[in-house]
C-alpha cells in the first residue's frame, strides 16, 4: 500500500483529520469537570494552588515533571481553578494528538493515516485519560509528535523539522521521568528493523549482510555529519526548554536580575533535578512488586480498552513483515515500540494503573491503522469484483469494531467514569457521586462564619488547625492529616473554606460546624449526637472499594 501522491487526496486526508480532531476535542471537553477528582489529581492541583499563592516552585519527583504545575498555574490564573480547568491542557493535547499521523503521510497510505487518527480519537483508554490531569497522555503525545517530526525530517531533508521535533521531545521530559525509556524503545526497535534487513540480505544472492549493515551505518554517519550544526542547535533548544521548566522559581527570575546566581540555578535545574530523580525513581524500592500481577493487569486493560487496536496492530505488523516485499520501517518500529512498552512497563512501573498502557497504545495505533486499511482495501476489492458477500463481511467487521470501541468508550468515560467495575479506573478514584455534597459544602462556605468543615479522628487530625491555617510545604508537600483528607483539600481550598480538625466530640459540639467529616468506622462516638442536632449523614467512598467517608451536613446550613 503506497502513500497518497495526489494533492487532492492529501487535502481530503488533511480535512478528515481536522474534522476528527474537532470531534475528539468536543468529546474530551464535554462535561470535563463532572468526575470528582482522583486523589492524584487533587494532590497535584492543590499543590499548584499553593505554588501560585507563595510564588515559589521546585522540582519534586513524587509528582513527576514540572509541565502541569507551570502550565496549569497559567490556566488557573486565567480561567480560575476547577476540575474542568485542571484537565483542560491534557484534553487539548489529547485532541491534537489526532492530527499527528499527518506527519507520517510519506510512509502511510491515505486510509492508514485516517485510521490512525481515528484510533487516537476514539480509543477508550486514550479518551479516558485525555480527561484526566496526569502526565502519561502528555508524555505519549509529545513523544509521538517528536517521532513523527523526526521521520518528517528524514523524508524531506529539511532541518526545520529537526528544530520542530526538539520542542515536543524536550517537553516530554518535563512531563514524566519515564520519558527516558522512549529513546531506549526507539533504539531497540531500530535494532530489530536492522536485524530484519540482515535476514533478508542473507536470502539475496546479490548482497551480503555485512554490506547491508555497512550501508546503514554509512547513511547514519553521513546524515549526522551533514546536520551536525543543526543537531547541536536543536539539542541546545531542548536544553533551554528543560532549564526553563526545571529551574526553581523564583530563583530563575532573580538570576536574570543578578547573573551571579545563574550557575547555581542552572545546577539545580540540571544536576540537582537529576539527583532528585535518581534518589526516588532510581531506587529499586519503587519497583518492588510482582511482574506477573502487573502484566496481568495491563493485559486486562488492553483487553477491555484496546481489543480492536491490539488485534489490528498484530494483523498490520504480520502483513507488513511477512507479506510485503519490503516492510516499511515506520510500521515495524511502532509495533516493536508498543510491544516493548506492553512487556516492559510491568517491570518498571511503581503502581498498577491503566494509564501505563497509554505508552503502548499510542505507537501500536500505527500498525493497527495498517491492519484496518488492509481489511478496508479487501472490502473495496471485493465490491469492485462483484463479491457482495465478501464486501458485506468486511463492512460488518469494521462496523462491529467501530460500534464496540464506541460503546466501551461511552461506558468507561461517560456512563461510569469512577465506578469500581470500570477496568480503566485506578483505585484512588473516589467512587459514587460526591459532587452534590461538595457543591453543598461550597455554598455553606460562602455564607457561614466561623469553622465551615471539621474533620474528626486521628487520621485527619492536625494539632494546630483550630488556631491557624496549616500551610503546605513547597519542599516536602503536605502537612499532618493533609494526605489522608485527599481529594477534599483541593475542593475546600478552592472554596476558601475554614477547615479544622479534632480528636474529641466535645470540640465539635462547642464549635458547631455546619459540616463534619469522619471515617465510617470511626464516627460511632458522634453519629447519634449529630443526628439529634439536625445533621444529615451521607457516605461516599474515598477509594474505589474501601475507606468510606461520612459527611455530616447540618440542615438549612445555607439558609
Amino acid at each position: 500500500m503506497s502513500p497518497p501522491r495526489d494533492g487532492r487526496d492529501r487535502r481530503r486526508v488533511a480535512a478528515a483529520l481536522v474534522a476528527v480532531a474537532a470531534l475528539a476535542l468536543l468529546a474530551r471537553l464535554w462535561n470535563l469537570g463532572w468526575r470528582v477528582a482522583h486523589q492524584d489529581e487533587a494532590r497535584v492541583a492543590d499543590w499548584i494552588l499553593h505554588y501560585m499563592e507563595v510564588g515559589a516552585w521546585q522540582y519534586r519527583p513524587i509528582i513527576h515533571g514540572p509541565f502541569l504545575p507551570h502550565v496549569n498555574g497559567v490556566v488557573f490564573d486565567l480561567l480560575g481553578p476547577s476540575d474542568f480547568t485542571m484537565r483542560l491542557a491534557v484534553a487539548v493535547v489529547g485532541a491534537l494528538l489526532v492530527v499527528t499521523p499527518w506527519l507520517l503521510r510519506e510512509r502511510l497510505s491515505q486510509a492508514e493515516v485516517v485510521a490512525a487518527s481515528l484510533f487516537f480519537a476514539a480509543n477508550p483508554v486514550l479518551l479516558y485519560y485525555s480527561r484526566f490531569m496526569r502526565n502519561d497522555l502528555l508524555l505519549a503525545a509529545f513523544m509521538f509528535t517528536a517521532f513523527g517530526l523526526f521521520v518528517r525530517a528524514l523524508d524531506t531533508g529539511k532541518a526545520r523539522y529537526l528544530y520542530a521535533a526538539a520542542l515536543p521531545f524536550a517537553l516530554a521530559f518535563t512531563t514524566k521521568e519515564n520519558a527516558l525509556l522512549y529513546p531506549v524503545c526507539w533504539l531497540g526497535a531500530l535494532a530489530l528493523v536492522l536485524d530484519g534487513r540482515l535476514v533478508l540480505a542473507k536470502a539475496d544472492e546479490e548482497t551480503t549482510r555485512w554490506a547491508v549493515a555497512r550501508s546503514h551505518a554509512r547513511r547514519v554517519a553521513r546524515a549526522a555529519w551533514q546536520y551536525k550544526l543543526h543537531l547541536g542547535a536543536a539539542l541546545a533548544q531542548g536544553a533551554v526548554v528543560l532549564v526553563a521548566f526545571y529551574a526553581p522559581k523564583p530563583d530563575l527570575y532573580e538570576a536574570f536580575r543578578n547573573p551571579s546566581l545563574l550557575p547555581g540555578v542552572l545546577g539545580e535545574a540540571t544536576l540537582g533535578s537529576w539527583n532528585e530523580f535518581m534518589g526516588l525513581w532510581g531506587s529499586t524500592g519503587m519497583q518492588e512488586h510482582s511482574y506477573v500481577a502487573f502484566l496481568r493487569h495491563d493485559l486486562t486493560v488492553l483487553g477491555v480498552g484496546a481489543t480492536a487496536l491490539v488485534v489490528f496492530s498484530v494483523l498490520g505488523f504480520l502483513y507488513e513483515r511477512y507479506a510485503e516485499a519490503e516492510p516499511r520501517p515506520v510500521v515495524e518500529v511502532c509495533f516493536y515500540w508498543g510491544a516493548f512498552s506492553v512487556f516492559g512497563y510491568p517491570a518498571v512501573a511503581d503502581i498498577s494503573a491503566a494509564w501505563t498502557m497509554i505508552n503502548a497504545i499510542v505507537p501500536l495505533a500505527v500498525p493497527a491503522a495498517v491492519g484496518v486499511a488492509l481489511v478496508y482495501d479487501r472490502g473495496r476489492t471485493a465490491a469492485a469484483e462483484g463479491n457482495a458477500a465478501g464486501a458485506r463481511a468486511v463492512a460488518l467487521a469494521l462496523l462491529v469494531t467501530a460500534a464496540g470501541t464506541g460503546a466501551v468508550a461511552a461506558q468507561t468515560t461517560y456512563a461510569n467514569p469512577q465506578g469500581p467495575d470500570n477496568a480503566l479506573v485506578q483505585y484512588a478514584q473516589p467512587a459514587g457521586e460526591m459532587q452534590p455534597t461538595l457543591q453543598e459544602i461550597r455554598d455553606i462556605s460562602a455564607s457561614n462564619d466561623g469553622v465551615d468543615v471539621m474533620f474528626y479522628g486521628d487520621e485527619f487530625h492536625h494539632p494546630d488547625d483550630l488556631t491557624e491555617k496549616p500551610q503546605l510545604n513547597v519542599t516536602t508537600g503536605g502537612y499532618s492529616g493533609w494526605y489522608e483528607r485527599l481529594p477534599l483539600p483541593w475542593y475546600f481550598d478552592r472554596y476558601d473554606a475554614n477547615v479544622s480538625s479534632t480528636l474529641d466530640n466535645e470540640t465539635i459540639f462547642e464549635y458547631s460546624p455546619p459540616v463534619v467529616v469522619a471515617l465510617d468506622d470511626h464516627d460511632g462516638a458522634i453519629d447519634d449526637a449529630l443526628t439529634e442536632r439536625g445533621y444529615t449523614r451521607t457516605v461516599h467512598q474515598g477509594y474505589q472499594h474501601s475507606r468510606p467517608l461520612v459527611f455530616y451536613v447540618k440542615e438549612n446550613a445555607t439558609a
